[in-house]
């Protein structure tokens, strides 16, 4: 196990490196830009690069300033559409061929492919008309008025990595005692848990302003996602429930219910799992889209001007980088896409050592010489 999680982060590093290299002499060559006196040459910029990305000066950057915002939605959006997928996913390809099953196919092929830009009119729309717009209104005041910190962002984020640290490390602890854990359990952990830190810190009022900030992207996200999950939920359950150990759990006595949800589930998992890996690079990049089209554009009936936004901006990493490449500012633009990039390699590391811990497989594979 631990020559095979040395050679996933080694060959991260390996991929990280290669895509800094063609990140940054893409962006020179693409984004003109104005020659002053004194510029460094394209050498020296991408050893100064590489040696802020080594040194830690890289997260003094521009674009490390919007991530917190991006990861938030990211993180929180999985969070919700993974294990909702899952389990619509279970219930729908137990009862495959059933009335309910059928519309759930047809309600997860519709998140799965809707428009971005257009799921989040709908959800501006909704909001709008149920609060008589004084619900967008709130959110750009809170917005302009420097509500949302940065900082608070980071700290958010650590409190969800740390939690979910050690969540997993009682999972693997329950695993080895052969001992599960209750689903409530985990759900109550792992939602109550940070916010009861963040009360105790103070920060509940800023927290509450973020994730009320927040709540259309990732709402919008996890609509995305939940369909793609829910489909490949389907059809490896559907694909289970034909499987010898089924026939075997049934002929035992063991009630349907149970079957489902503790033979089948866990067999449907892994592909789920390995799917989401391939996805992550295509759920961020319609994140990004999600946080540019929120910032929807209000046209006047006369003369065709636009008279402000409709919708509210979102400080990710979108804006971040359309921005950037608005001004031809290809330093800002290079980090934005390596912020980007480490994020994808983080996420899918992190999904490879679950994968590891739940497959035997992968754990009899690193063990050969």
């Amino acid at each position: 196990m631990t020559r095979y999680l040395a050679g996933r982060v080694v060959a991260g590093l390996v991929s990280l490196f290669l895509f800094v290299t063609a990140i940054f002499f893409a962006a020179r060559w693409l984004i003109p830009r104005r020659r002053e006196p004194g510029d460094l040459s394209a050498t020296d910029e991408y050893f100064e690069l590489l040696d802020g990305l080594v040194s830690g000066d890289f997260l003094n950057s521009e674009a490390m300033a919007s991530l917190p915002w991006t990861l938030l939605i990211l993180t929180f959006a999985l969070g919700i559409a993974f294990p909702l997928g899952h389990w619509l996913g279970k219930v729908a390809g137990w009862k495959s061929g059933s009335a309910g099953s059928a519309g759930l196919t047809i309600g997860a092929v519709v998140m799965y492919t809707i428009f971005p830009p257009l799921l989040v009119f709908v959800l501006i729309m909704v909001v709008s008309r149920f609060t008589n717009d004084q619900g967008i209104g709130f959110l750009r005041t809170l917005y302009n008025e420097g509500g949302l910190s940065p900082d608070t962002g980071w700290s958010m984020l650590r409190t969800i990595a740390v939690v979910a640290a050690a969540a997993g490390l009682v999972a693997l602890a329950a695993s080895r005692l052969d001992k599960a854990i209750p689903h409530p359990v985990w759900i109550v952990g792992l939602v109550g848990i940070p916010f009861l830190i963040w009360m105790r810190r103070g920060m509940w009022g800023e927290v509450s302003d973020i994730l009320l900030y927040l709540a259309m992207p990732i709402t919008a996200v996890s609509i995305l996602v939940v369909g793609e999950v829910l489909l490949v939920s389907k059809s490896t359950t559907a694909e289970a429930a034909h499987e010898d150990f089924v026939f075997t759990a049934r002929a035992k006595g063991v009630p349907d219910r149970e079957v489902r949800d503790h033979h089948v589930a866990r067999y449907a998992f892994l592909p789920m799992l390995s799917k989401l890996m391939v996805s992550i690079p295509f759920i961020l990049v319609g994140l990004m889209i999600v946080e540019m089209a929120f910032a929807w554009p209000k046209f006047g009936v006369e003369g065709g001007g636009n008279l402000g936004t409709l919708g509210m901006t979102v400080p990710g990493m979108s804006s971040t980088l359309f921005t950037s490449l608005e001004n031809r500012d290809a330093a800002t633009v290079v980090e934005g896409l390596i912020a980007v990039g480490v994020v994808v390699l983080t996420f899918r590391l992190i999904l490879e050592v679950i994968q590891a811990f739940l497959d035997p497989r992968i754990r009899v594979g690193s063990r050969e010489p």
